[in-house]
């Protein structure tokens, strides 16, 4: 089997991961703070992901998991964590877009992270403007201004909206940077770093809004949707890791575009939420976007 098969493979898990953890999400989080939950979801998605380091190291198909933590000079552990503690804001305001809109509007608003990532691959290296990424870039304002049409008149989108926007930017930025330093630290060692960054970020959040390091105590239930989204993302993570070292990076969008109009569906008739016209034309104006800016 070759690397671009298997990359393809290991992508669709990775989405298939990522599909369970956002179902759970959106059951969850309505009556919680959203950072007290991803506490307790990343000390099991730190866990998941060691124990995956060790049995890997016991049967290895990688290259050694621990070799390149000490390889790696102080600005470019900066770097790395820059990108992590920024990335963390994604999983911060996706939650929070979950806890006040709707499932089947917030889910395919991740899809335009595309865009975002489109536009930062161009800044860092140096790719052309083609005529589809203007166009899709176009669609996607289109579908927005359709959908907030009302908005616009205050100049005030909605909360699911510019909560939504948020989640995609910095999900959208950061998906183009994780290969830099998965390249220097790994894909298991990169997942650990990742997580501890977001668990640090709950701790801080904690401090300055709680004055506290400790989230309030949830109940065996809830601590055990939180233990299966750990696993969803320690599983998700490693697998998303390992497919951008085998295949491109607009392939690995592609398919997670695919996987979220299939989280759309579900969405839909597992929450049975209600669409109006203006959120379809929304939706079909994200999808097309996103699938523009790959030519």
């Amino acid at each position: 089997m070759g690397p671009l098969i298997t990359g393809i493979i290991v992508k669709i898990t990775s989405s298939v991961f990522y599909l369970f953890s956002g179902l759970i999400w959106k059951k969850i989080i309505p009556n919680k703070v959203n950072y007290h939950l991803i506490f307790y979801r990343t000390i099991f998605s730190i866990l998941f992901s060691i124990l995956t380091i060790v049995f890997f190291n016991f049967f290895p198909l990688t290259d050694n998991a621990y070799s390149s933590f000490f390889e790696a000079d102080v600005y470019f552990w900066l770097l790395t964590l820059s990108i992590c503690f920024f990335s963390f804001y994604g999983l911060y305001y996706f939650t929070n877009a979950l806890k006040n809109g709707r499932y089947s509007i917030v889910t395919p608003f991740i899809s335009s992270a595309a865009v975002f990532s489109f536009v930062i691959s161009i800044l860092l290296y140096d790719e052309n403007i083609s005529i589809f990424s203007i166009s899709a870039f176009v669609v996607l304002m289109l579908g927005l201004a359709i959908h907030q049409a009302d908005s616009f008149k205050t100049f005030r989108f909605s909360k699911e909206i510019y909560l939504s926007i948020l989640c995609a930017f910095f999900w959208g930025v950061s998906f183009v940077l994780y290969p830099i330093p998965i390249e220097k630290f790994g894909i298991f060692n990169f997942s650990i770093i990742l997580e501890s960054c977001v668990l640090l970020s709950c701790i801080y959040l904690l401090i300055i809004k709680e004055k506290k390091i400790k989230p309030e105590v949830i109940n065996k239930s809830e601590m055990g949707l939180c233990l299966i989204i750990g696993l969803c993302v320690a599983g998700g993570n490693i697998t998303a890791n390992f497919s951008l070292q085998q295949i491109p990076i607009y392939l690995n969008i592609i398919i997670s575009v695919l996987f979220e109009a299939a989280m759309l569906v579900i969405g839909i008739k597992l929450f049975k939420e209600r669409l109006k016209i203006r959120d379809w034309c929304l939706i079909v104006a994200i999808t097309v976007s996103s699938i523009l800016t790959f030519f």
